[in-house]
């Protein structure tokens, strides 16, 4: 174990480019792309000094998330090449293959596939997949010549073998998560509610009837505030053509599940041995994911914590917000999972088809 005081002398390959990665790794920090699961070092979670010391004296391993929008241009990168100069997300895209190749981080995208195949089918998503793959195999300095515009594309480059696996299979997680999108669009939906009421309607469906799910609690909380920018959370929600609807509330769906997911993977790992990084160029799907780990154990703390935080959205009924959160979590973890309906083996899918069928029928106003 070092000195508190104790000097590191570090010594690196002559050949690492120390200037391009710093360069792109204060882009990515400026970008807000990356959320840390854990608490970043002092200096900084892209400083280089922080990223040199994790990797080589505490020797942990770096594990990013990203979502469906950056694998997808890393994928699009690497078949395609770029052209410079490239729109926010796809640099961002870049930036971050670079720097993840250049400090041997792992990058884990299987729920952004899951997405993909969910939305596309299983051969889209096992072909992206593919390029995808050739984009993560060694080749840092290509990366880094693409990201800083010294090259359009990456050598000659190949995608991988292909795999014919069922990615677009349900995930428990995201059929979770969707019946309570499809609750909250239909709470949007109903003009006749202020907006304070329709959260305390979520919470409380949360509790009575389905399950009380941090990450989609949070997601409503910004969705349904009278301040929030809501067209890009759920798209499509008012549009006359109810498909289009529902097609927006699955992609809101896929976004809450990408946060459950970081979460969860956060929570379980040994902080010692791997840190988890959420990846995305999306700011509010950013901003939602740095509130899912406000730092205090006891509820009241958490509420205080996260009232100052939706305060921007909910203004003076911020405070009521928390308290809704709050107190759902308490009674979730107090009582006994809602039962099955009488006659109904699937009660998540039986609460989808409630909700889709209120969805598709509901005539937006307003």
């Amino acid at each position: 174990m070092l000195e508190e005081d104790a000097t590191v002398l570090i010594a690196l390959d002559p050949d690492f480019p120390v200037q391009d990665v710093q360069k792109i790794a204060e882009r990515v920090s400026a970008s807000g792309t990356l959320v840390p699961g854990f608490i970043p070092p002092e200096a900084g979670l892209l400083a280089f000094e922080a990223l040199v010391y994790a990797a080589y004296v505490d020797r942990t391993a770096t594990v990013i998330l990203p979502d469906r929008n950056i694998v997808s241009r890393m994928a699009r990168a690497a078949r395609d090449g770029v052209v410079h100069p490239a729109d926010r997300p796809t640099q961002a895209a870049i930036d971050l293959m670079a720097l993840a190749q250049a400090m041997d981080w792992l990058i884990e995208p299987s729920i952004a596939f899951h997405e993909l195949a969910h939305r596309e089918g299983n051969s889209t998503a096992n072909e992206e997949l593919g390029w995808f793959r050739a984009a993560d195999h060694g080749q840092a300095r290509a990366w880094i010549d693409v990201a800083l515009r010294r090259s359009a594309r990456l050598a000659t480059i190949k995608p991988g073998p292909p795999t014919a696996m069922d990615m677009a299979a349900p995930i428990h997680r995201y059929r979770c998560n969707y019946a309570v999108a499809l609750k909250v669009a239909l709470l949007e939906l109903d003009t006749d509610k202020a907006p304070l009421a329709r959260a305390e309607a979520l919470l409380e469906w949360m509790v009575s009837d389905f399950i009380v799910a941090g990450p989609a609690a949070i997601f409503a909380a910004m969705f349904l505030s009278p301040r929030a920018s809501r067209g890009g959370m759920i798209k499509q929600l008012k549009s006359f053509d109810r498909t289009r609807a529902l097609a927006g509330v699955r992609n809101a769906a896929w976004d809450i599940t990408h946060l459950s997911d970081f979460v969860r993977r956060a929570k379980t790992t040994d902080f010692e041995k791997e840190r988890i990084i959420f990846a995305t160029a999306d700011q509010a799907l950013a901003q939602l994911a740095h509130l899912l780990f406000l730092d205090d154990e006891h509820l009241h703390g958490f509420e205080r914590q996260l009232a100052a935080a939706v305060m921007p959205w909910w203004g003076k009924d911020a405070v009521m917000i928390a308290k809704f959160i709050a107190n759902a979590v308490g009674s979730a973890e107090e009582r006994l999972p809602p039962g099955a309906t009488l006659g109904v083996k699937d009660y998540v899918g039986h609460q989808i088809e409630l909700g889709e069928n209120a969805v598709a029928t509901a005539w937006p106003r307003g």
